[in-house]
């Protein structure tokens, strides 16, 4: 008898303990099914946020402009390609470029190849037109541009950057104004593969590495193992610089306008085109 009752409690206990358990686990379960679900950021907070850096970067930048290089006045124009979002300062009036505006040059000719108009085969001076437009945009060669120049013509050239979005462009001779925001557009246009096909695009970009002058973004983009292509711009007080940088997870274009009209050697402002360079990869490493 005393066995059976034993037997009949140690079962109570048991089912006791599993009843309580599967209580337990079926509050645990209520609670989780009660509470709110976690708010996933959707696309507007993630601009807003960007938006907020964006900000940040630009009053960075002028701070780093007043220590680094009393004097100088800086246009800032750059290009989100992921989030196709574009942001700048002191960016949409035309500047005199320098020689940053070969690109459209190049552009213009290699486009014009497309169509049937020339080839690169064409004798052009000395040699032909794809050796003087190599020499123009990978060395600056003035000679070369005055050539190619004179083949196709500035005011052609500007009907062409209208045509693609260029609206502050004008670079007939004894003009050569771009504004940093047009620059922009056409790299993020070529980034894109809006312009030119394949082929051209990629023999432009080789004229756009190793330049002439490699003083300015080259030095943080090459340390930080960056595919990037550039053109740079040198004229008395100007010190300018574009580039696409091919990042990983974020590519971006970047042009920077410098004057300073009390310093006219344009490679002392190599550290503060450094540390602006550095300034946008920061953020766009900070990216998402």
């Amino acid at each position: 008898m005393r066995k059976n009752l034993l037997t009949v409690l140690i079962l109570l206990v048991i089912i006791g303990i599993i009843a309580g358990t599967g209580f337990l686990a079926w509050r645990v379960i209520q609670g989780r099914n009660t509470q709110p679900p976690q708010k996933l950021p959707n696309k507007e907070d993630q601009k807003k946020e960007r938006v907020a850096k964006q900000e940040v970067l630009l009053e960075s930048i002028k701070e780093i402009v007043a220590t680094e290089s009393p004097g100088t006045s800086i246009s800032l124009a750059i290009y989100d390609l992921n989030n196709d979002e574009y942001f700048g300062v002191n960016d949409t009036e035309p500047q005199h470029a320098a020689s940053v505006s070969k690109v459209l040059t190049a552009v213009y000719v290699l486009d014009q190849v497309e169509k049937g108009k020339a080839s690169l085969a064409d004798p052009l001076g000395a040699y032909n037109i794809e050796f003087q437009l190599e020499k123009t945009v990978n060395q600056s060669d003035p000679e070369t541009w005055a050539l190619l120049d004179e083949r196709f013509k500035p005011a052609d050239q500007n009907k062409f950057a209208q045509a693609i979005g260029l609206e502050k462009t004008d670079i007939r001779i004894g003009k050569n104004l771009m504004a940093p925001k047009d620059i922009a557009i056409l790299l993020k246009k070529l980034a894109k593969g809006e312009l030119l096909k394949d082929y051209h695009r990629d023999k432009l970009f080789t004229y756009m590495q190793n330049t002439e002058s490699e003083n300015y973004f080259s030095p943080i983009f090459k340390s930080s193992g960056l595919p990037f292509y550039h053109k740079t711009g040198k004229f008395e007080s100007e010190a300018h610089d574009a580039a696409i940088v091919n990042h990983p997870e974020n590519p971006f274009v970047l042009v920077v306008f410098s004057v300073n009209n009390s310093n006219l050697d344009p490679n002392t402002r190599a550290p503060l085109m450094q540390k602006v360079a550095s300034s946008v990869l920061d953020y766009f490493d900070s990216l998402d």
